[in-house]
């Protein structure tokens, strides 16, 4: 016998809903216009929904940073479309064609921002004249990209907070100036970044690989000669052309009372700034540059003293 949830007070069937998975309350709101609405109506504890295209297609649910549901697409033309009562679901129709559809269904049915678009293809259904504004975008586009689309990207989609953009080997490229203003950005083959655009990054971290022509001294200069107490920490490629850093800069070498060794760049990763050579902006803000390892990092010192970076893992730069 079916046990008839509508029947009871809207109090009493909210609170049943609350505690369904998110598939189930996918498949409750196709029931009828009324669960439709009801769903609608239900303010529930999800935050955000991140979109990812490519060797895994699906959408992922979050509470807070928490991922509590998936939902999987993958090709298989004979099948129908299914609903798996578990936090991970999968449609079996075509992938893209679906993931497009039920992106915009959910979107509008739990009334949440899509956060995060992480896409390792490209594809005329969703991306990228879908995309307009988000907090945080990453392309791998290793397999390649239409000119256009990535021009696109570039011009017209507003990135609030991270870009992650991993271009193919050997892409021929050219762009002009174009401003960065985020908490992180990140470029594997950055080699169409012009100095003009490297110099006018606004953002706390940055990481950029395959160029080595870039003008780190004057990018330092800059800082310097600013106010900026945003910026963290810069890691890019290192030309073999030794930088002579006394000439115009006052430099420093470590000195273990003014600062830690270790420089936290992630939860997961530090520079070891023994060597490094230290640059006192007229603020106060200390700032490392330490080249090794075909790399060349610029770190400000926002705190001197960084104990739990000693316990992380040594960046390993890998030239890409």
């Amino acid at each position: 016998m079916a046990f008839p949830l509508l029947k009871l007070p809207f109090l009493a069937y909210e609170k049943v809903l609350l505690n369904l998975e998110v598939a189930d309350l996918v498949d409750f709101s196709l029931i009828s216009s009324r669960c439709h609405r009801i769903i609608r109506s239900i303010r529930f504890p999800f935050t955000r929904i991140d979109l990812r295209l490519g060797s895994g297609n699906g959408l992922e649910f979050y509470k807070g940073l928490q991922l509590i549901a998936q939902w999987f697409f993958k090709k298989n033309d004979g099948a129908s479309y299914q609903t798996l009562k578990s936090p991970e679901w999968h449609s079996t129709q075509k992938p893209i064609k679906n993931i497009k559809i039920a992106l915009d269904y959910v979107r509008d049915l739990f009334r949440l921002p899509i956060i995060s678009y992480h896409i390792q293809l490209t594809n005329q259904y969703l991306f990228p004249h879908d995309i307009t504004k988000c907090d945080e975008l990453r392309l791998d586009l290793s397999d390649g990209v239409p000119i256009d689309e990535l021009k696109y990207v570039l011009e017209k989609v507003e990135i609030l907070k991270k870009f992650h953009l991993n271009l193919p080997e050997n892409f021929v490229f050219e762009y002009g100036f174009i401003q960065f203003l985020l908490d992180e950005l990140y470029i594997n083959r950055a080699f169409w970044i012009t100095n003009k655009t490297f110099l006018a990054m606004d953002c706390a971290r940055i990481e950029l690989h395959g160029n080595e022509n870039l003008p780190i001294r004057d990018f330092v200069s800059q800082w310097l000669l600013s106010k900026n107490n945003r910026f963290e920490w810069l890691k890019m490629s290192r030309n073999r052309e030794q930088i002579n850093w006394t000439d115009g800069f006052k430099t420093m070498k470590w000195n273990p009372k003014t600062r830690g060794r270790n420089f936290k760049l992630s939860d997961y990763s530090r520079v070891d700034c023994d060597n490094g050579i230290d640059i006192l902006r007229e603020d106060g803000l200390l700032a490392s540059v330490v080249e090794e390892y075909g790399a060349i990092y610029f770190v400000v010192w926002h705190r001197r003293f960084q104990p739990e970076a000693d316990q992380l893992q040594l960046d390993n730069y890998n030239i890409i």
